[in-house]
């Protein structure tokens, strides 16, 4: 039987460099969390100062914030002063720690399938990715009941069975996961872990 690769050809190592790099930035996963609250956050400092300048231009200052002590503060108090430099150091680890949790990816909804072509990203979701291993599993001879977990790129995979001998089920359940594995094509190879329970009749 013909395939698709064998009427198109097989894509070059390029293309398919350029495939991997436009899938994992589409299933990239977004830190929006954090930035929304950092946008709060500012968003009421600048309320709050916005109405304090437009209340003091009126001459009826709400004195939301201290400006005078703070005034007064500034003036005195030199960079060397622990308290300034504590502040400063407070303020730096704020920033770099928000600066990591915008870099590094939040827990994926998806799991990005290898396609080798740059204008095609498919995934699947993680409810879906479970149903399909635990359909790979379901069908292994001796396996009556089945719960995966997904963890980024890890499968812990639970099976239950009422055979006295398992001792070759979780290899078997093990190998049919992977052959699953294989028709999806994931892009991130993916860590198999396999436990056995055995029932009571």
């Amino acid at each position: 039987m013909t395939t698709v690769e064998e009427v198109l050809g097989r894509p070059s190592q390029g293309t398919d460099r350029r495939a991997r790099r436009v899938a994992v930035h589409t299933f990239r996963p977004r830190r929006s969390w954090p930035a929304v609250l950092t946008g709060l956050v500012i968003l009421v400092v600048a309320v709050v100062a916005a109405a304090e300048v437009i209340a003091a231009l009126a001459g009826n200052p709400l004195r939301l914030i201290p400006v005078g002590a703070a005034t007064d503060y500034a003036g005195t108090t030199t960079w060397s002063e622990p308290s300034v430099q504590i502040a400063s150091a407070a303020l730096a680890l704020i920033g770099l720690a928000l600066i990591v949790v915008a870099l590094a990816p939040g827990r994926g909804r998806w799991t990005a399938l290898r396609t080798d072509d740059p204008a095609l990203v498919v995934g699947l979701t993680r409810p879906a990715l479970r149903r399909a291993v635990s359909a790979a599993a379901q069908d292994v001879s001796g396996v009556d009941g089945v719960q995966v977990a997904v963890r980024g790129n890890r499968l812990k995979v639970h099976v239950r069975t009422g055979m006295r001998d398992s001792r070759e089920l979780p290899g078997e359940v093990t190998s049919a996961v992977e052959r699953r594995l294989e028709e999806l094509a994931p892009l991130r190879s993916m860590r198999i872990a396999t436990h056995v329970r055995y029932a009571e009749g």
